[in-house]
C-alpha cells in the first residue's frame, strides 16, 4: 500500500490568506474528501493565529488520481458563506440527489452550538446560498459538533449518535433551518470498545458498500487526570458554576487531563431501522502511529495526541481513502485494506 500522503499547511492556504500573514502562523487540519463530478475534492480547517475573523476557517482544493493538490485549484471557501457564523469548523461533506453540500459547526460560539449546510456551485465550487442552520426537532445538549449526514435512496439522513444508534430525518425544503425530526433508534454493546477506547463519536459520512454504510469514526480516552478540583468560590449544591468560572476551571485542569484521540470503524444496515452490523474493536489510526507534534501552539491543550477522521471514499474494491487530522495541525490521505476492517470485526 502507498505511503500516507501528509499535506504542509502552505500548500493548503488560499492566496488571499496567505498574504496577510506569515505560513506558520496558520495550521491546516481535519480535512474532507468527497468524489463529485469526476472530481476528488478535499475541504479542510484552517486555523489562523490571528485574532478576528480569519481565526476559524474553510479552504478547498481538487485532487489528482495520486492525491496531490491541482495547480490553481485552492480556495477561500468561507470568504464566499454567508449567514453562517464568523468561525468555520471541521468541514464535512454531503452529496444529495447530484447536489453538493458542506456542514460544518461553529463550536463553542454559542450554546448549544450550531451546525450548517451550505450548498456549493458545482463549476465555481464557491457556495451558491446563504448557509442553513441545522435544527432539531427535540431536545439536544449544549454541544453537538458531528452530526453526519448522508443520503439514503433519495432521503436526507443524518447520524446523531453511534451508541445507541441514533439516526436523524432531514427536511431540505425552503431556505430557512434544515429541520431534523428522530427517525430510527438501536440499542448495542459497544462496550468492547469503549472500556478501552471511548464512547464513538461522528467523524466521516457513512458511505455505500454493498450492503451497508462504512463510517469511520473518532473516540477519546484519558491518558491522565486529576483526581481533584480547584476551586475557590462557593457553589450551592446542584448549582452550575458561572460561564466565565468554568471556563477558568477547565483552563486549569487541562494542563492535567489529558486525553488521546483514536479513529475507530463500523458499519450498520443500508435498509430502515438502520442497524449496526459490525464494528471494529481496536482503533483503525492512531496518534502514536503518526508523525509528532511540529508545532508548540496547539489548538486544544487537552489532548496529548490526536487523529480526527473527517472523510472517506471507497478507492476500489480493496481498500478506503481516509482524510484525517493529526494533531490539529495536518492533513493526512491514508489508504486502508478493507481486509483491514474485517479482521477481528465483532458482528451484531
Amino acid at each position: 500500500m502507498p505511503a500516507p500522503i501528509i499535506f504542509p499547511a502552505e500548500v493548503l492556504l488560499p492566496p488571499q490568506w496567505l498574504c496577510t500573514q506569515p505560513a506558520d502562523r496558520f495550521a491546516a487540519y481535519n480535512p474532507a474528501i468527497v468524489r463529485f463530478d469526476g472530481r476528488l475534492l478535499m475541504a479542510y480547517r484552517v486555523d489562523s493565529s490571528r485574532r478576528g475573523a480569519m481565526r476559524r476557517r474553510i479552504g478547498l482544493c481538487q485532487l489528482d488520481e495520486p492525491w496531490q493538490i491541482i495547480p490553481g485549484s485552492v480556495s477561500p471557501l468561507s470568504d464566499t458563506i454567508h449567514n453562517g457564523g464568523d468561525l468555520h469548523y471541521d468541514p464535512r461533506f454531503l452529496v444529495y440527489r447530484d447536489r453538493l453540500f458542506i456542514h460544518y459547526n461553529n463550536n463553542f460560539q454559542t450554546r448549544p452550538n450550531r451546525i450548517f449546510l451550505v450548498e456549493l456551485d458545482p463549476d465555481t465550487l464557491a457556495t451558491k446560498a446563504p448557509a442553513r442552520p441545522l435544527a432539531l426537532d427535540g431536545p439536544r445538549r449544549d454541544i453537538e459538533k458531528n452530526w453526519m449526514l448522508f443520503e439514503h435512496e433519495g432521503e436526507l439522513l443524518a447520524v446523531y449518535t453511534i451508541a445507541p444508534h441514533v439516526i436523524l430525518r432531514a427536511e431540505l425544503t425552503g431556505t430557512g433551518p434544515v429541520v431534523c425530526h428522530p427517525g430510527y433508534q438501536t440499542d448495542w454493546a459497544v462496550s468492547a470498545y469503549t472500556a478501552r477506547w471511548g464512547e464513538p463519536c461522528g467523524g466521516a459520512p457513512p458511505v455505500r458498500h454493498d450492503e451497508v454504510y462504512v463510517s469511520f469514526f473518532h473516540s477519546r480516552y484519558p491518558v491522565s487526570r486529576v483526581r481533584w478540583v480547584l476551586r475557590y468560590w462557593p457553589v450551592p449544591p446542584g448549582a452550575k458554576l458561572p460561564r466565565y468560572l468554568a471556563a477558568i476551571e477547565r483552563r486549569l485542569r487541562r494542563p492535567f487531563n489529558q486525553v488521546r484521540y483514536v479513529g475507530g470503524v463500523y458499519a450498520f444496515e443500508a435498509a430502515p431501522p438502520f442497524r449496526p452490523v459490525w464494528l471494529l474493536p481496536e482503533p483503525v489510526l492512531r496518534p502514536e502511529n503518526e508523525p509528532p507534534r511540529q508545532q508548540r501552539r496547539r489548538a486544544n491543550p487537552s489532548a496529548s495526541g490526536i487523529v480526527y477522521p473527517c472523510g472517506a471514499v471507497q478507492w476500489d474494491d480493496e481498500s478506503w481513502l481516509v482524510s484525517y487530522g493529526v494533531h490539529d495541525e495536518r492533513c493526512v490521505l491514508q489508504l486502508i485494506p478493507q481486509s483491514n476492517l474485517m479482521k477481528g470485526s465483532l458482528r451484531f
